[in-house]
């Protein structure tokens, strides 16, 4: 695919998603170095054994934002003449009162297609919610004074948690120079009842993820445009990012978040460098939309590191994916 399609997938995508807004899974600003988080059919694509763990700190300013936390790791898998991947993945989110844990496994089988690879996924896990009541307060207008919880049947000052089957599937294909994935969470949509006046449910999401990997003229220069998006057939969030690579060690760029409205959200700086099997990454969010007044941004980390996995060289994965950093 030359870059006259890329974009032209990249412009189609943008439109497919953009009357649609918000996501259901984490909003990840370096989507990029975690795309097993969204998408079970990447484990095994990039190559040897990757562990990668990414911290995101948001909304600084707010009280109780949000904070989360992923943990992914993969490795290719032959079996005969069929390849395969493997996959796992663990999920944390603190979010007020409440905090969630994902973790699951997953599975991809491979099969080349011209020049490139193409992986169908699944994953099979289980979700935990829970909610802390004993932080409720309910402010009471005339005295201003704060009421108990149990003042409020609708409310419980105990710690609540309930536990579900969580699934997801897709589809990833990628060649030495471009990628493309599609792929669907939650796709029991599960409810969680945390107690009798406390439920939780995920919606099923679905996300679209490409990338294109650009040689200029000199040697040591790449750039990497893509794009994310995310939906759940209520909300959509759209990235679009730009990246430089230079000397296949030094990395950084800039993108911007589209909300349903069309306007930009957020505009985001990206950096990172790779030394001897470890990545790092920063990235920097900063609103561009009303949320601005009470948010500095957000700050988020990355850290990876791949072990290439010796074959016998009658047994060697001669595949050569997609470099995604």
């Amino acid at each position: 695919m030359d870059r006259k399609h890329f974009w032209l997938v990249i412009a189609i995508s943008s439109l497919c998603v953009i009357r649609v807004q918000a996501q259901s899974d984490a909003q990840f600003n370096q989507y990029f170095s975690v795309v097993g988080y969204y998408n079970p059919a990447y484990v095994g694509t990039a190559g040897g054994l990757n562990v990668s763990g990414m911290y995101n700190l948001q909304w600084l300013g707010m009280e109780n934002a949000p904070k989360t936390m992923v943990l992914t790791a993969d490795m290719p898998w032959k079996y005969g003449k069929s390849e395969h991947g493997l996959g796992i993945v663990a999920y944390n989110e603190t979010l007020g009162l409440d905090k969630n844990l994902y973790t699951s496994a997953q599975y991809a089988f491979k099969k080349k297609i011209g020049k490139g690879m193409l992986s169908i996924g699944i994953q099979a896990g289980l979700v935990n919610m829970a909610f802390d009541g004993s932080g409720i307060y309910i402010p009471d207008d005339e005295d201003e004074t704060h009421q108990p919880p149990e003042s409020d049947e609708a409310m419980t000052a105990a710690q609540a948690d309930a536990m579900g089957l969580d699934l997801s599937a897709g589809l990833f294909f990628s060649t030495g120079k471009f990628h493309i994935g599609l792929a669907s969470t939650h796709l029991l949509e599960p409810k969680l009842e945390l107690n009798e006046n406390l439920d939780r449910k995920i919606n099923r999401g679905y996300n679209l993820m490409a990338g294109y990997n650009i040689q200029l003229k000199n040697p040591l220069l790449e750039l990497q445009p893509s794009v994310f998006a995310q939906s759940n057939l209520q909300m959509v969030s759209t990235d679009v990012t730009l990246r430089a690579v230079y000397n296949k060690k030094y990395n950084g760029g800039i993108g911007g978040r589209v909300s349903d409205n069309g306007k930009m959200s957020a505009a985001i700086l990206y950096f990172g460098m790779t030394i001897k099997g470890f990545r790092i990454g920063y990235a920097y969010e900063f609103p561009v939309s009303a949320l601005i007044r009470t948010s500095a941004g957000s700050h988020e980390l990355m850290a990876t590191y791949r072990l290439n996995i010796e074959k016998s060289k009658g047994n060697r994965n001669r595949h050569k994916s997609v470099r995604i950093l």
